[in-house]
């Protein structure tokens, strides 16, 4: 199969450090090019691919110097290569958002997009503009939660990971809680702060501050950095992530938003690591609750049910990952939703 892969641009795929869609886009990519498909690569010239790659942007934009108010000036001009080259492709795959919609939706060519983020009130319009192109959502909670009577959703694939990034590690000692992923009110730090200092247990704060978080930062997370307990240790690699799992007792996500997904849930789980969550979005959906974690209604719910997570298996934890959300089970889910999308193009509309 031939395939177009149309990734965002702010981030290089993969991401050099924090970056969810940018992380799927890589995994699938290298997938399918292993099991033989001829996939190109629409991104930014600092990623890297085994298949084909189309430079639309010198690097990530969020890390370069080029102004915010030009970004779209560079999705713009991937979706003029796109078309260009559109003949050469048996079907598009679509990362980049609603942005990509109002172009895609001319090409002669099969497209398909994956909604990684909600249908947020200043794009919603324009997803319904063209709510009758293919869409697929990346768990069934974000299909209910985002317009399921406007946009066409035909079928759900959930994120998947590499297994063999993250493992159990039994020579590692569990001794803390852990906060993993963007330090910002949606992904819920300060809570995971305040849950931690009720159980009276030391918290690994790892991820990254985007520029707009700052202030949320500075306000409510800075200020507990000097307690002895709460321990900011910045963006971490992929290696550092599976020890941060592995020496932790539980990965706190307190959300505060209908999280689309949560890499960090199937991560965490893949090494063996219960989450406790609150119950929004894709969180009860990844997480079975009092199997592989604690899915709550409130924080208090969630420090009253924190024994529960000494019951909880190692095993059984990876046993989910493994059977739901590799990069594998992924690129299945992804092939058949592909011949959906190109059996549904040949049907002629009404």
């Amino acid at each position: 199969m031939r395939i177009a892969q149309l990734a965002p641009l702010a981030e290089s795929v993969p991401p050099k450090g924090y970056g969810g869609s940018e992380l799927v886009v890589n995994l699938l990519t290298e997938e399918l090019v292993k099991r033989g498909h001829d996939v190109t690569l629409f991104a930014t010239a600092d990623s890297q691919t085994e298949g084909r790659l189309i430079e639309c942007a010198p690097q990530g934009l969020r890390a370069s110097s080029i102004a915010p108010t030009r970004w779209h000036a560079y999705n713009i001009k991937a979706l003029i290569k796109l078309e260009e080259m559109q003949d050469q492709f048996d079907i598009i795959h679509n990362h980049m958002g609603y942005a990509a919609l109002p172009a895609l939706s001319k090409f002669r060519c099969p497209v398909v997009t994956t909604n990684h983020n909600p249908l947020y009130d200043y794009c919603k319009d324009i997803y319904f503009a063209y709510g009758k192109m293919q869409f697929i959502s990346i768990s069934d909670a974000y299909k209910r939660l985002n317009y399921p009577e406007k946009v066409n959703y035909i079928t759900t694939v959930y994120n998947g990971i590499n297994l063999d990034d993250f493992s159990i590690d039994e020579s590692i000692e569990r001794k803390h809680l852990l906060f993993l992923g963007r330090l910002c009110a949606d992904k819920g730090t300060k809570e995971a702060i305040e849950i931690a200092g009720k159980l009276d247990m030391p918290i690994v704060l790892a991820g990254k501050v985007d520029r707009n978080d700052e202030p949320y930062f500075n306000e409510f997370i800075k200020p507990r950095l000097k307690e002895s307990k709460v321990e900011f240790v910045g963006e971490v690699s992929t290696q550092e992530k599976n020890s941060l799992y592995n020496s932790a007792i539980a990965t706190l996500c307190p959300i505060n938003f209908e999280e689309p997904f949560g890499l960090v849930f199937s991560e965490s789980l893949a090494c063996g690591t219960p989450v406790m969550a609150l119950r929004r979005g894709a969180a009860p959906e990844v997480v079975s609750d009092g199997q592989t974690g604690v899915i709550g209604d409130s924080i208090e719910e969630l420090v009253e049910r924190f024994s529960e997570i000494g019951k909880i298996t190692q095993q059984t934890c990876r046993e989910r990952a493994a059977r739901l959300f590799s990069k594998e089970k992924m690129t299945d889910s992804y092939l058949k939703a592909f011949e959906k999308v190109m059996t549904n193009s040949l049907i002629p509309s009404r």
